[in-house]
C-alpha cells in the first residue's frame, strides 16, 4: 500500500528515498543505520507523533532547523501522496497530493500504524504517563471525536497550568467549564477500551491458564457538574502546586496479572510478554474499528521472543495490509528471507 517514502533532514538522515513494491518489507542493517527511523518517519505519516515520544527538536537532524516527510500510497484503486514540513519548534506544513487539508484530522484518515518496539515494554512497566499515552494514541487513531476532545483538553489544561504559573487564578477559572465538559468523554472512552483491552488480552493469554485484568483509575467523573466542582474546589490547592490537581491528565491503568500489580511484582519477562500482547491487542482493536488500511511496524520485535510467542506474533499480524520488519540479521524462521528486503 505504501509504495514510497521519502526523507529529508530527519534524524541521521540528510536525504534518503525508499521504493516498496511489497506487503511484507525487511529493513536490515547493522545498529545505528536509520532502520528504527525509516519506521518513526511511516507512524508519523500516520498520526502526526512519534511511537517513540520524541518531539519535533528531537526528529531534526543536527545541525538543521526542519524535516521533511513524504510518502506515496494507493487505497482501493486511488493513489495518494502526503507530505510533511516540520520546524525543530513544532511549526508544521501538511500537503494532502498537493493540497492543504482542512483540518489536520483529514490527514491521518488515509492509514493506521501500529508500531511494535523495545520501548513497549515500558507500558507496563513505565509510568502512568506511558500507559495513558498508550491507550490515548490506541483510542485517537479509531475514534477522531475523542481526539478532538482529548486535544480540546489538553489544550485548555496548557492554557490553565500557564495561568496558574503565573499566579492568575481568575485567569485559570476561565478555562474550568471547557475542561468539565470535555472529560466525561474522554472518561468515557478510557472505560470502554480497558474493558475491550482487557478481553482481548485474556483471549491471547487462555493457553497459559493466567488472568489479566485492567483497573482504570480515574481522577474524572462522568458527569460535567462534579468536574467543575472539583476543579473550582481545588482551585487553592492548584495555586500552590501551580498546576491542576483534578482531572482525567492523572488518570491510571493498573495491570493486574494472576491479582498482582504487574508494575511492583511481576517479572521482567512476564511484563515484556503481556506488553507484546497488549499490542497485539491494539492490532485487532484497530483492524476491526478502522476503515482504512492498517500497516505493522515492528522494530526488532522478535529478538526477545522464544519460538511460540514469535508464531504468536507473526499470526496475529497477518491480516494487516501492509507489513514492515526491522532486523539486524534475518531470522531462519517465518519465510522472512522470502519478503522485499532492503539493506541500510
Amino acid at each position: 500500500m505504501i509504495e514510497y517514502l521519502e526523507l529529508e533532514h530527519f534524524r541521521n538522515f540528510r536525504e534518503r528515498s525508499f521504493q516498496f513494491s511489497s506487503g511484507n518489507v525487511v529493513l536490515s542493517g547493522p545498529n545505528g543505520s536509520g532502520k528504527s527511523s525509516v519506521l518513526e518517519a511511516l507512524g508519523y505519516l500516520s498520526i502526526l507523533r512519534s511511537f517513540r515520544g520524541a518531539r519535533a527538536r528531537d526528529m531534526v537532524t543536527l545541525g538543521e532547523h526542519e524535516f521533511q516527510l513524504r510518502c506515496r500510497y494507493k487505497s482501493g484503486g486511488r493513489k495518494g501522496i502526503l507530505s510533511i514540513r516540520e520546524n525543530s519548534e513544532g511549526k508544521r506544513e501538511l500537503l494532502m497530493s498537493g493540497a492543504r487539508p482542512l483540518r489536520t484530522s483529514d490527514f491521518i484518515k488515509e492509514f493506521r500504524c501500529v508500531s511494535f518496539v523495545p520501548e513497549d515494554r515500558e507500558i507496563v512497566s513505565g509510568s502512568s504517563g506511558c500507559r495513558r499515552r498508550f491507550f490515548d494514541m490506541m483510542i485517537s487513531s479509531v475514534d477522531h471525536g475523542y481526539l478532538k476532545s482529548l486535544s480540546d483538553f489538553n489544550r485548555a489544561l496548557m492554557q490553565r497550568n500557564r495561568a496558574l504559573k503565573s499566579s492568575k487564578p481568575h485567569v485559570a477559572a476561565h478555562f474550568d467549564t471547557e475542561l468539565a465538559e470535555r472529560t466525561p468523554e474522554i472518561v468515557a472512552k478510557r472505560m470502554e477500551y480497558a474493558r475491550i483491552m482487557e478481553t482481548c488480552v485474556n483471549d491471547l493469554l487462555k493457553e497459559t491458564g493466567s488472568t489479566f485484568e485492567i483497573r482504570y483509575l480515574t481522577a474524572g467523573s462522568l458527569e460535567s457538574e462534579q468536574n467543575l466542582f472539583l476543579l473550582r474546589k481545588n482551585l487553592e490547592k492548584d495555586m500552590q502546586r501551580k498546576c491542576t490537581v483534578s482531572g482525567p491528565q492523572l488518570d491510571e491503568f493498573e495491570f493486574r496479572l494472576d491479582n498482582k500489580v504487574m508494575r511492583s511484582f511481576c517479572s521482567t519477562g512476564q511484563k515484556g510478554i503481556v506488553a507484546l500482547m497488549l499490542k497485539m491487542a491494539e492490532f485487532t482493536i484497530v483492524r476491526e474499528k478502522s476503515s482504512v488500511p492498517v500497516v505493522i511496524l515492528a522494530d526488532d520485535v522478535l529478538c526477545d521472543l522464544d519460538r511460540r510467542n514469535s508464531e504468536l506474533f507473526l499470526e496475529r499480524i497477518k491480516s494487516a495490509d501492509q507489513r514492515f520488519f526491522t532486523f539486524a540479521g534475518i531470522p531462519s524462521f517465518g519465510n522472512f528471507r522470502e519478503y522485499e528486503t532492503i539493506e541500510l
